[in-house]
């Protein structure tokens, strides 16, 4: 009965010891299953309402850059709100649902009403309703099944690649082991021969979900390169939010 005690002793300790379930520190991270992986990070997505945050933005392709302050309000899969300026003046409002893209530059007195077109030409890559959501609150950006996807560990991160080679593109998704947010994920097509990069840094609890401090995008295909930064400044969810939004008269639409 001693060694029996014993032993289940010692296999509790060892199982307590590979597990992650109490992990502080990420240099004891241990290698888990990709469902357990998959579980944790979708039972920890963003779950709120509503977002509300001011952002500093920064955008690069090319030899152009711009700086933004950025007011964005979100209502979980229903509609993304941004309002734009420079040095304090207006210059852009977007109003984003999964069906249509709706923006206006004031400057230039002109307007864009219909798909993702010309978010997609934008950034050099393909982009949809959800997956702009999901690039804003640090979830992945596409759906993942585990049956999918191989797990190990890199960078103190769980990685998750394909067991299968796919013709259309590769899939990586490093994901943080302690509250399975996404800290980077990458998509590489190679169909269209560009890749989409999106990290993350410093993410932070507010209520019940993390959110990060910073978002780093980077897009590009065999013609363009393009770069965003987002860094979130002020961060507010669960509030009822409205989103404002009305084209003015007079301006040109963008074909």
């Amino acid at each position: 009965m001693k060694f029996k005690s014993l032993f289940l002793i010692a296999a509790f300790v060892l199982f307590s010891c590979g597990s992650n379930k109490n992990l502080t520190d990420r240099a004891a991270l241990v290698k888990e299953s990709s469902k357990r992986v998959l579980k944790n990070h979708y039972k920890n997505t963003f779950d709120e309402a509503t977002l509300k945050a001011a952002l500093k933005v920064n955008f690069k392709k090319g030899n152009d850059s711009k700086n933004f302050s950025v007011s964005l309000r979100m209502q979980k899969d229903e509609t993304i709100w941004m309002s734009g300026s420079i040095f304090g003046f207006p210059v852009l409002k977007a109003l984003i649902t999964p069906n249509r893209v709706s923006y206006y530059i004031k400057p230039l007195k002109t307007y864009y009403e219909g798909d993702f077109t010309s978010l997609q030409a934008l950034l050099g890559t393909d982009l949809n309703f959800s997956m702009l959501q999901n690039m804003l609150v640090g979830d992945a950006i596409v759906p993942l099944k585990s049956k999918d996807f191989v797990s190990r560990i890199d960078q103190q991160a769980h990685l998750l690649t394909l067991k299968k080679e796919n013709s259309l593109a590769k899939l990586f998704f490093w994901i943080h082991p302690l509250h399975y947010k996404i800290e980077k994920q990458k998509i590489e097509s190679l169909r269209k021969k560009g890749a989409l990069s999106i990290s993350y840094k410093n993410y932070k609890k507010i209520k019940d979900t993390h959110l990060p401090s910073q978002i780093d995008i980077r897009a590009e295909d065999e013609k363009n390169k393009a770069h965003l930064r987002v860094q979130y400044k002020s961060v507010s969810v669960g509030k009822k939010l409205s989103f404002p939004y009305k084209i003015p008269s007079g301006y040109k639409k963008i074909l």
